[in-house]
């Protein structure tokens, strides 16, 4: 017998629509919702208003974000390493999106893809 999920019943007439969650909120449910062995998370960030793309990447800038087509369209990527590795630190990546939190800007963060129990290559220096 195939699962089934009931939709969630439409609001009521007259309820105020819950508010989006907040980038941190995201980030934290994001990070929770990973194994303990997580090295690497590539997110995307979508913002509501294309309009705010110029403060977004400003508060963005130590993450290394990059975009396709238009940095202007309110579409950015980014990558965050749990311990090591490329991309901007967990700590970091949450204290950036708290930033963009507290100027406003109101976004979706989602992941896209993670890579997990990454090892680095000991091939540099003397053997």
């Amino acid at each position: 017998m195939a699962a089934f999920h009931r939709a969630s019943p439409p609001p009521r007439h007259g309820t105020i629509p819950a508010m989006p969650a907040t980038l941190v909120e995201q980030w934290d449910a994001i990070v929770a919702a990973q194994p303990s062995d997580w090295s690497s998370l590539f997110l995307e960030l979508r913002l509501r208003d294309a309009v705010q793309s110029e403060e977004c990447a400003l508060v963005m800038s130590p993450l290394n974000p990059w975009h396709e087509g238009d940095w202007r369209s309110g579409v950015f990527h980014f990558r965050a390493a749990h311990t090591y590795g490329y991309g901007a630190a967990a700590q970091l990546v949450r204290k950036r999106l708290g930033t963009l939190d507290g100027v406003g800007i109101v976004a979706t963060l989602r992941l896209e893809r993670r890579l997990s129990d990454v090892r680095p290559v000991s091939t540099q220096g003397v053997t």
